[in-house]
Formats: C-alpha cells, structure tokens, sequence
C-alpha cells in the first residue's frame, strides 16, 4: 500500500471518531417538553424573573424551592429561571415602578389590573409567542378561556388554570359555632349570616364577627364578592351588565343590588359586626383569623376553602357557598399571568409560563415545597404535612396555590376531597357562562377618565363597602363624583364596542 493511501485512510478514521464522539455529546436528548433544553448540550440557559405577591411572610425557605425548580427547567427547557416574591401589601406599588424603571420582570399575574395594562401598553403580545412556545397553556385551559385575554384579537395573558366557577362563600370558625351550637348549614342569605353573628357576637365581643378579604384592592371587600355572580364586570367593573339577559351596561354603584348591600353591611359595623378598621387596615385575612381576631370572612373560590383557611389559619373553618356561578371575561382576566414589556427574553418567559402549565413537579413545588421536606403524600391520594411539620414550623407555608400556573395538575392538600381538581374541571365546562365571555374592551379612549374614577372609588368604595361609611349620606355623593369624574363617558365607550362585539360575535 503508497504510503498517500495510509494516510488517507488515517484521516478517515480520524473522521468516523470524531463524528461518534459529536454524536454522543451534542445530539438529542430526547426533551420530553418539545423545547431545546439542555440535557447533553452546553449551551447557557437563558435567565428570567418570575414575580408574584405574597400575602403573609415570605417562607425562608424560597430559595430552596427556586434551586429544585431550576433543576427541572434548565433540564426541560433550558432556562434558569429567579423567583422574585413581592408582600401583598406593596405588589401594586412595587410592580408600577419596577415596570415604569425598565426592570426587569419577566413573567408576572396581573393582579385584577390586566385591561389597565393592556391599555397603558405594558404588556407584550403573545400571541405568537403561544403557538411557538405555550401549546402546554392552549391544551391546559382551552381555546374558549384564552379569548378572556384576547383584546382587538391579540392575547396579553394566560389565566390561571383553575375553577373558573367560583362563587362567594361565608367561612366561619367552627369550633366556635359548635360552642354555641350553630351550624352554617343553617346559611341561605345575608339574614341568616346576621342570626348567627348575633349570637356569637354577644358571647365573643373582642373578635370581629367579619374581616375584609383583602388589603390595599378594593374589589376585595364583601359588597363586590357578595355581588360578584350577579353581573359581568366587563374587566374592570366600570360599567357592568347585571343579570345575563340583557345588553345595557350600567353603573353598578347605582343599582339596587349594590344599595341593598350596603345597607346590610352599615347595620353590621354599627352592630360592631365588622372588624372596625376594614377600610384601611394593611393586615391580611389570613393572620387576622389565625390570630384570633376574626370569627369569619366572605371569600371567593369553587372548593376546598375549608380545609385552606384551616391549614393557613390553624383554626378550624367550614364554608357555605352564597350564589350561584357566572363564568365571565372579568373572572378570566382576575388572575392572568403576563410578560410585561420590561421582559429580555420573551420567549424563555413563554417557556417557562408554559412549564408550569403542564408539568406537575414544578407546580408542586412552588405551591407546597419540596416533597419530605414540606409535605408527603398521604394514603388517599393527597399531601399533608410529615411527621413533626406543621403550619407554625415549616419552612415553606405559601398558601396560595391558587395564583401558580395550572392548579388543575397539582397535588391536593389532606382535608380536601381527591377529586376536586376533576370537580372544577367539569365545572368549568358545565357552569352558567356571561354572554359576553371573551369581550374585552380598549380602554386607551378613556384612560383619563379610568383614573380619575378610580382616585375616587379609591376614595369612597372602602369605607362604603365595610360599612364604615353611611350610605344614605354618601352614595348620592359617591355617584355624583363618578358622573363627573367621567363614568358615563367609559360606560358609553364600553356599550359601543359591547355592541359591536356582539354584532360580529352573536349572529
């Protein structure tokens, strides 16, 4: 053999191994997520800032959960990905000026404000961005959900997977009403709430018969809950439709439904019913009942609110649902997770808004911690807490795994039926649905006058709705401020794009 074939024959060789050892470290790795992670490349991950509020301590804990997490994206999807937890009490503030700052958050819930940012522009379009990346929320949640934050036919966010038929309830310590041998049972309306209150009012004097549902929003007090399956708020309940039969958008604050109400909650502050300071305290629910001071609280949910307010809590709750359901826009868009504009990588944010749509152990993790650390699984099928954990000593007591992704793919707690996640399912699909599910309307005419009537339902809602504020003295005075602060003129740009919504959309 010529000594030029040898070598010849030599580099070929050279070649063949060179191209088996490409092969073994830079091929596929088989992803099972449909994105290019980074089992077997060396590629960076890309890195995002996850945020959301936390209403009550920031568990210590965090940062182990943000470690575990990272080891199943930069797996999955190859990205790296910082929780950034915000206190409930400062999440609107803190967010606005993060935002307006340029910095940088990636994936967000917009927290009862989506219409508000779509119209003030800081959020991104991502409809593309989900039918590149986000297949996993399209499967989680359906077609029909996603029209909920589709606005002139682009998507902003994503709802939270979750019971969209949820409805108010009226939770109560329980230990309490066996003490006095009531039973919520008992329940079907405001005047039987107002029986049982008078009971354990006159033998428990020190605590709040009721206590707001929420600190710093509004829309969280008991009037807007109590009403909430009465009428579509159309977004951002400037203007609403009562009922579902009809096309006319009003103002709820000059309704008789919402009158009636106030007039039943001024009767129980002045009753000394409602926790006295409701229209300006910064404590949440949660530690107000866990501390004591509270007897019940008006909240808003489809199942296992009981066992929630139990295990947050430490006291013993049982709950009786108020209304029925109407599944609306405004319910979709109450909790919807957006990529803001301040976002440096859409499409990783988009990966990884996905991932907690469709893969359990990361959802898990973020709503209960890390499994025989923060719970364990028990024989019927739920979690609870390992031996020697409990709620006063875990490192990792979030308590709001109804804000994370797509609850419908999570473990459920002990104490809750097995099959709840199946229950809000069905009934998602089987509960009464607003006729204007999937309007959404471009508020960008009326920005002006959206703030202006806000500074002053900001100014007048609080002590309205708690009851600290007599309504025969300043309703009239509210309504008349919202007529000038420019209300009627929202309501009318809301009627004509509902009408026209409804033209192209009901034939």
């Amino acid at each position: 053999m010529k000594k030029k074939d040898k070598i010849l024959i030599l580099l070929a060789i050279i070649a063949l191994l060179l191209s088996a050892c490409s092969g073994e470290n830079g091929g596929s790795s088989g992803n099972n997520s449909g994105e290019s992670g980074s089992q077997g490349n060396s590629v960076k991950p890309d890195e995002i800032v996850y945020t959301f509020p936390v209403y009550g301590n920031i568990p210590k804990d965090m940062q182990l959960i943000e470690d575990q997490v990272n080891k199943i994206s930069v797996k999955e999807i190859n990205v790296k990905v910082k929780l950034l937890p915000i206190s409930g009490g400062n999440w609107g503030q803190q967010t606005n000026l993060m935002i307006s700052g340029g910095e940088k958050i990636d994936v967000m819930p917009a927290m009862d404000t989506f219409n508000s940012m779509v119209a003030q522009k800081t959020l991104l379009d991502i409809t593309d961005l989900i039918e590149k990346h986000g297949q996993g929320i399209k499967s989680a949640i359906g077609e029909n959900f996603l029209k909920g934050t589709t606005v002139n036919g682009k998507v902003y966010g994503v709802t939270v997977g979750n019971g969209k038929a949820a409805v108010p309830n009226i939770a109560m310590r329980k230990d309490i009403l066996d003490k006095y041998g009531l039973s919520i049972d008992s329940v079907n309306n405001l005047e039987d709430i107002t029986k049982i209150y008078d009971v354990v009012f006159k033998n428990e004097p020190q605590m709040a018969m009721l206590v707001p549902s929420g600190t710093g929003n509004v829309t969280t007090v008991p009037t807007s809950l109590l009403l909430q399956s009465k009428y579509d708020n159309l977004g951002d309940g400037l203007g609403v439709l009562i009922g579902n039969e009809n096309h006319k958008v009003v103002n709820l604050y000059g309704t008789e439904e919402y009158t009636s109400l106030l007039k039943t909650m001024r009767d129980w502050y002045q009753k000394g019913y409602v926790l006295k300071d409701a229209a300006t305290t910064t404590e949440t629910a949660v530690n107000l009942l866990k501390a004591g001071k509270g007897f019940s609280e008006i909240v808003n949910g489809e199942v296992g609110l009981d066992s929630q307010l139990t295990r947050n809590t430490g006291h013993p709750f049982v709950t009786k649902k108020l209304q029925g359901a109407l599944i609306t826009s405004g319910i979709i868009q109450n909790l919807t997770w957006v990529i803001p504009v301040t976002s440096k990588n859409p499409e990783a944010a988009m990966k990884f808004l996905n991932l907690t749509y469709t893969n359990a152990d990361v959802i898990n993790l973020l709503d209960w911690g890390i499994e025989g650390k923060h719970y364990e699984k028990k024989q019927d099928g739920t979690i609870g807490y390992p031996s020697g954990v409990d709620a006063s000593n875990t490192g990792y007591s979030f308590g709001q795994d109804w804000l994370m992704g797509n609850q419908l793919i999570a473990n459920e707690w002990e104490g809750n039926d097995p099959n709840n996640h199946k229950i809000v399912g069905e009934n998602n699909k089987n509960e009464q649905i607003s006729i204007a599910l999937g309007f959404s309307y471009d508020s960008s005419k009326v920005k002006t006058e959206i703030a202006n009537v806000n500074n002053v339902i900001g100014q007048y809602r609080p002590g309205l709705d708690t009851g600290s504020m007599e309504p025969e003295k300043y309703l009239q005075v509210f309504n008349a401020k919202l007529k000038a602060a420019g209300l009627d003129r929202i309501i009318a740009e809301k009627q004509k794009q509902l009408d026209a919504w409804f033209a192209a959309n009901q034939k």
